[in-house]
């Protein structure tokens, strides 16, 4: 079953601005997949960041998808659990994020 991933607005899934997702936990070991529904254009990307222990302050990790791509999964390796999120950069369609 896939879930729509996005912010508190739910008119923000289905836009073409930039929109930051909101913080998912995943503990060590555990994965989640994100799709784009299209893919994702040209120059399109999720971008992956992590959430630095007892702070507000994210990290750049990566890449999560990429141009003409559709699919990328997250999977926490540290000790513990990690909490993480993805950014949709600014899109010339309307493209939601999707996760399962």
């Amino acid at each position: 079953m896939s879930t729509n991933y996005g912010t508190s607005d739910p008119e923000a899934l289905s836009q073409t601005a930039e929109t930051i997702g909101a913080d998912f936990t995943l503990s060590s070991g555990s994965s989640r997949t994100f799709f784009t529904e299209p893919a994702v254009g040209g120059n399109e990307s999720l971008y992956l960041q992590i959430k630095d222990t007892g702070g507000s302050t994210y990290r750049g990790v990566g890449t999560l998808v990429d141009s003409g791509k559709q699919t990328g999964t997250v999977t926490a390796q540290g000790a513990g659990s990690s909490t993480f999120r993805v950014i949709k950069r600014e899109t010339a369609v309307a493209t939601q994020m999707i996760y399962d």
